[in-house]
């Protein structure tokens, strides 16, 4: 791990951004992590959204990051991320929540994100 975690830093807010993020993340093979570019590619965010909120978890500890080496001849080198026990604890939580949100909605006859 390159970056040192400040735990006592302000959380993340968990929006759907992060949450993108954290989902691509996690859902990375084993041995093809997650990098900056990849990630902006699978959540559809740009890179003036992706970058700041992976500095944001990189700095609360939700992931960590580790620097391609060697360095490639062909192009610059890629920054990796995974995912952290405290990331996927808040992953977690908040996909619990969100989950717990829709049931109330259904209940209310309130159509989840997405349905028409």
């Amino acid at each position: 791990m390159t970056y040192s975690a400040d735990m006592s830093s302000p959380r993340p807010r968990m929006t759907m951004i992060v949450m993108d993020i954290l989902d691509a993340v996690m859902n990375a093979p084993p041995d093809s992590p997650a990098w900056g570019l990849m990630i902006c590619e699978a959540t559809g965010h740009g890179p003036s959204s992706t970058y700041p909120a992976l500095e944001r978890m990189l700095k609360t500890g939700w992931i960590e990051d580790e620097w391609e080496e060697p360095q490639p001849g062909d192009r610059p080198r890629r920054r990796y991320y995974r995912i952290t026990g405290a990331g996927l604890a808040a992953y977690r939580a908040a996909a619990t929540a969100r989950t717990g949100r829709r049931l109330i909605w259904a209940a209310d006859g309130i159509p989840a994100e997405g349905a028409k």
